[in-house]
């Protein structure tokens, strides 16, 4: 079905190549923003569920 529905639609082609650009860029950007945050912001979100006061 899916098959059908792209042969039968002009310029299919650059729909799936656009939204497969963007998912691609989407995850390489928070690979790289999960990859460079500072670890001492990681720890401080963690316990954040657990602590009483935000001012940790």
């Amino acid at each position: 079905m899916f098959k059908q529905f792209i042969s039968k639609m002009p310029g299919a082609d650059v729909y799936l190549v656009t939204s497969f650009m963007i998912f691609l860029v989407f995850f390489v950007l928070v690979g790289l923003y999960l990859f460079f945050i500072d670890r001492k912001h990681i720890e401080r979100i963690s316990r954040l569920p657990l602590e009483d006061s935000l001012d940790a």
